[in-house]
């Protein structure tokens, strides 16, 4: 038995085996005692480090003890990659520390004493903890001290550390001489040129691929050769769909020899439902969706689906961005032509409503409220189309970009003027929660309806207690206390029961029809109308005063509403009745005196990435002086002005990538590439990618034949009021649909299993870069997770059913399961390793009847390929 086969049976069967009754019982304990595996820690290093030793030395600490740290448990919150700066300090660039946050200098190197990084992390201060969920491990701490005090040697862009003397770094006019803020410098024909020069190299077919080789021949670089046709079409069907290619698909595509095979294949998939699927789950990352409020009582959003099926349609038919960010800012205030039209942007407005906020509050903390309401949406618009980290100005002008404070208040008078919460009885209580609009031709009166039955419903209880009071008080005979409870509330006491000349029966049926009345009533709540969330401006918009260190208690200057004054040089024009969010929309995409470059840069820069697997700005919620600058700002500014020439078609932009020779190179290591440039920057191979849970979850389906495509409408139906209860939750939500993942419940604070283990989005914030690890517990879900095991169990019997039996049979079901999984045939090398492992597996489950071990061991082979980067990673 080769290699390949004992690695499979030694570390996929038994733990696959072990995962439920029916597998090997001598393997049950395999999982746990790998994951109850003790790993000793590293010793702390007993040779301190002096200021005297060599740099190399210094830096080879801080890149072994220092920077791990701080990007696993810091830049989540403090670093210009995620563009979090809270508390104004960044800690993923030397001038982050250097400069300080709002406390000041971070780190005083020789004094690790009077190093606020210190203080924090030794939980020594009890205003001042940080990490904030977990202090870090003493040997840690030693680390990070024993760096402080031999003077905080720190390579990270060093020569950047101490600004021009007199610059100010908020400074809008100045500021303007920052790359992202500048004027588009490519119109869409401008590389054209560039392209006829490079025509003779045969590899550029397009501007993209001009500008790509340009940069590989200035460093002495060539491009990878192209991907096989099988390997393109792979890519690019789970890049514009979301799903690899079925067989069928694939053989379609393979066996299309003519000119324009690709461009028809693309076509097809930009066509395809199957694209809004996939491209409107990129938003929904950016929109910060879910289906569940999140932070204190985690309530659900029942009608959050709503916003996120509108999404997917609004990819699906392409709708120009510049509408779509207009109806997501202001879609309740557009003009109309029909009920359905007004209903579609005022749904595409739920973007401002769906964010997390602190719902359980009292009076005097809705002032405190509003603002934090308004800090969250200006924070969500700022890195979602903008690329900006404007959150930071709250407390004070920003520290490192063009965002004085008053163009921060301007901005949050607009967004404080909006109201995104409603007052509503929700489990009898008056609460405040996310605002909800009746839609539909009588949408607005169904839901007042709605809404009344619950305030009488409430009404009622009181009402049902006086009615049993009054029934006690007859038949007690108290008719002195009968009569004072009708003067008090005559409504509860039936005229009959009053009545003494009347028979006693009939005077006790009066007040129990009142009680059987009041009960009926309350067991017979009306259905829920159709609704959605939606914004609307507040019935008096104002400006607003700046917050002398962002407390609400403490105004200052007023500051007329308005937008950021490094994009424009205009006043903004807002009727004083109106909140300026339309203004906002328009101003966002407006590329005459607006935010429209900046915008287009930021979204074609996310497209780039989702396609090639690596923003032109690597930062791409980041384009402020913290990010990092493009790779190859010419072509950055060739999609950007192709987005706007386009009529901002998002498809015609995905079309334009995919059909260049950059997107189709191979992902294959050359050497010297390799050495000049290793992060692949210039491009000179295909970047290799792991599939997203969600790709991950729904090929597997695929595979299996029970993945359903049709969409769908809401996945949390079945849940009550509070998604996440304090304590057991007798209902939790479900994830055993068959539907795409984009439509599984988004449960803040409980997300899927799979999605907490591959990389999810946060869903508490903008997320335009997911997190990318590898780590073991990955690999421990796909060989225990109940879904990859439903999924193995369900491709062998679709195998089984599929192959009937006779000469080869296994052989065939062998290139079938490759095809249905991986995409291919197998080859005579792999498929006899396969029927070798399959028939090992057989042979060690003695103990089930020999239909039952024959249908488990293909099960298990097909596990390993589930679990096998040849299925998980796009090349």
């Amino acid at each position: 038995m080769n290699v390949l086969v004992r690695r499979l049976c030694l570390a996929i069967l038994p733990a696959a085996v072990a995962s439920t009754a029916t597998r090997l019982p001598a393997q049950q304990a395999t999982a746990q005692q790998a994951t109850a595996q003790q790993v000793t820690a590293e010793p702390i290093t007993t040779e301190p480090i002096t200021t005297e030793d060599t740099d190399a030395k210094a830096i080879a600490y801080f890149e072994k003890h220092v920077r791990p740290v701080l990007a696993s448990r810091c830049y989540s919150c403090h670093s210009a990659r995620s563009g979090n700066s809270e508390g104004g300090l960044v800690l993923d660039r030397r001038h982050g520390w250097v400069q300080g946050g709002d406390r000041g200098t971070a780190v005083v190197p020789g004094d690790a004493d009077a190093s606020l990084l210190i203080r924090a992390i030794r939980y020594s201060d009890p205003a001042l903890q940080m990490p904030p969920d977990k202090a870090l491990p003493d040997s840690t701490i030693a680390r990070l001290e024993r760096w402080v005090e031999a003077g905080a040697v720190d390579p990270r862009d060093a020569a950047d550390a101490s600004p021009e003397p007199g610059f100010v770094a908020s400074d809008p006019v100045s500021g303007r001489q920052h790359w992202a803020y500048r004027p588009l410098q490519q119109g869409p024909h401008a590389a054209e040129p560039l392209l006829r020069e490079r025509s003779s190299s045969r590899w550029a077919r397009s501007p993209i691929d001009a500008m790509v080789l340009a940069r590989l021949q200035a460093a002495g670089l060539r491009p990878a050769p192209d991907a096989d046709r099988s390997t393109l079409a792979r890519r690019v069907y789970i890049q514009l769909a979301g799903l690899p290619p079925s067989p069928a698909e694939l053989a379609k595509f393979l066996s299309d020899q003519q000119p324009g095979a690709v461009e028809r294949m693309v076509d097809r998939l930009l066509e395809s439902p199957r694209f809004g699927q996939r491209w409107g789950r990129h938003w929904l990352d950016l929109a910060r969706y879910a289906d569940s409020n999140g932070l204190d009582e985690n309530f659900l959003f029942r009608e959050a689906w709503r916003y996120r099926n509108q999404v997917i349609d609004a990819f699906n038919a392409d709708v120009p961005l510049d509408q779509f960010i207009r109806e997501q800012i202001a879609g309740d205030l557009l003009p109309y032509d029909s009920v359905a039209q007004r209903d579609r942007q005022r749904i595409a407005a739920g973007f401002l409503v769906i964010g997390p906020k602190v719902l359980l509050i009292n009076e005097t903390e809705r002032m405190q409220q509003r603002m934090d309401v308004a800090d969250e949406l200006i924070d969500t618009i700022g890195k979602a189309i903008l690329g900006q980290t404007l959150g930071c100005a709250r407390c004070h002008d920003h520290k490192f970009d063009p965002i004085p404070t008053s163009d921060y208040y301007a901005l949050a008078g607009i967004l404080a003027s909006t109201q995104v919460v409603e007052e509503r009885q929700m489990l009898n209580q008056t609460r405040v929660m996310e605002r909800l609009v009746g839609i539909g031709v009588d949408g607005g009166q169904r839901d007042d309806a709605y809404e009344r039955y619950w305030i009488d419903r409430k009404k009622s209880s009181g009402r049902q207690e006086r009615v049993r009071r009054s029934l006690a008080l007859l038949k007690g005979g108290d008719t002195l206390g009968l009569q004072q409870l009708h003067e008090e509330q005559p409504a509860d006491v039936d005229p009959i029961a009053l009545d003494g000349c009347r028979p006693f029966g009939e005077r006790i049926a009066a007040q129990q029809a009142i009680l059987k009345k009041l009960k009926d009533f309350q067991a017979n709540p009306p259905p829920i109308p159709p609704r959605a969330m939606i914004p609307c401006d507040v019935d008096q918009p104002a400006d607003e005063a700046i917050r002398l260190a962002g407390q609400v208690d403490r105004p200052g200057a007023l500051v007329p509403r308005g937008f950021l004054s490094v994009l424009t040089d205009r006043d903004a024009q807002i009727p004083e009745d109106a909140s300026g969010r339309l203004e906002l929309a328009d101003w966002l995409t407006d590329t005459n005196g607006g935010a429209g470059h900046l915008t287009a840069r930021v979204f074609a820069n996310r497209v780039w990435r989702h396609l090639i697997g690596c923003g032109i700005v690597r930062t791409v919620d980041n384009f402020g002086r913290t990010g990092e600058p493009p790779s190859h700002p010419e072509l950055l500014d060739y999609l950007a002005a192709e987005l706007i020439e386009s009529g901002w078609s998002t498809k015609a932009l995905v079309r334009t990538i995919v059909l260049s020779r950059t997107f189709a190179m191979s992902s294959q290591h050359d050497a010297l590439g390799h050495s000049i440039d290793p992060d692949n920057r210039l491009l000179w191979r295909a970047h290799r990618r792991r599939m997203d849970p969600e790709t991950f979850r729904d090929a597997m389906l695929l595979a299996s034949g029970s993945l359903d495509l049709e969409p769908v409408g809401s996945t949390v139906d079945y849940l009550g009021d509070q998604a996440t209860s304090v304590g057991a939750n007798k209902v939790r939500r479900r994830t055993d649909f068959a539907c795409r993942s984009v439509y599984l419940p988004v449960i803040r604070n409980d997300l899927p299993e799979l999605f907490d283990a591959f990389d999810f989005t946060d869903p508490q914030a903008t997320t335009g870069m997911r997190p990318d690890t590898m780590v073991g517990a990955q690999g421990l879900f796909v060989l225990n997770d109940a879904s990859v095991l439903a999924a193995s169990d369900a491709v062998a019997e679709r195998l089984m059913a599929a192959v009937g039996p006779g000469s080869g049979s296994d052989l065939r079901r062998v290139d079938q399961m490759y095809q249905w999984i991986v995409g291919e045939p197998a080859q005579a090398a792999e498929a006899d390793e396969a029927l070798a492992f399959i028939r090992h597996t057989e042979s060690r489950l003695q103990d089930q009847e020999d239909a039952g071990r024959r249908l488990r061991a293909w099960s298990v082979a097909c596990q390993a390929l589930f679990a096998s980067s040849r299925f998980q990673i796009i090349e």
